[in-house]
């Protein structure tokens, strides 16, 4: 074998190891994004044997779109000590909070138990579904609650006043209740 010939043979190797590099690199997974194929038809003119043809590729190539975050860490501020209430007066009530995450048939709830008041609900729906949230208070009369429809990747918030008992939440939209979409809420008194 000629050292030319072992040359071409080194530097073929060479190439094909950046090559496997390159796509396994390109291939890991980076936090954040979600990976999209992107297509595009290219037209090229070649000349061959004294004739010229028009020859249709498509390229293929892919990206890293960054993905929304929907809860994003806020920086620690430092907390002012609060006023106090002048005798004979009443603090004003705090208002309270709940996160509900919905994907395909499910919530997950920030948390399971609420004081009874105002409470502002976000519906955060991550599925690719659209979603709503109605709150049912078990065993009385009151009238349902509703966020309306969300749409996929969105969110949507409501300021309730939610009485004391235990709510049912569920998905009102075609079959997702039957399919597991309900959620339980437990409304403290103060």
């Amino acid at each position: 074998m000629s050292r030319s010939t072992s040359l071409l043979g080194l530097a073929g190797a060479v190439a094909v190891i950046l090559t496997l590099s390159s796509t396994a690199l390109a291939a890991a997974p980076a936090a954040g994004c979600t990976w999209q194929r992107h297509s595009k038809t290219v037209i090229k003119h070649l000349q061959r044997h004294g004739h010229s043809r028009r020859v249709k590729r498509i390229k293929h190539w892919w990206s890293c779109e960054a993905q929304p975050t929907l809860f994003q860490p806020q920086p620690t501020l430092p907390v002012a000590p609060l006023p106090t209430a002048p005798a004979g007066e009443e603090p004003a009530a705090e208002i309270g909070h709940l996160g509900v995450k919905a994907v395909e048939y499910s919530y997950t709830l920030s948390r399971p138990e609420v004081n009874a008041g105002e409470v502002i609900v976000e519906l955060n729906n991550q599925g690719e579904d659209p979603h709503n949230l109605v709150l049912e208070h078990e065993g009385t009369e009151d009238p349902k609650l509703e966020i309306p429809s969300t749409p996929s990747v969105t969110q949507a918030s409501a300021d309730l006043t939610l009485s004391p008992g235990t709510y049912r939440l569920y998905c009102s939209l075609y079959s997702h209740e039957s399919k597991g979409m309900v959620a339980t809420l437990v409304v403290s008194g103060n």
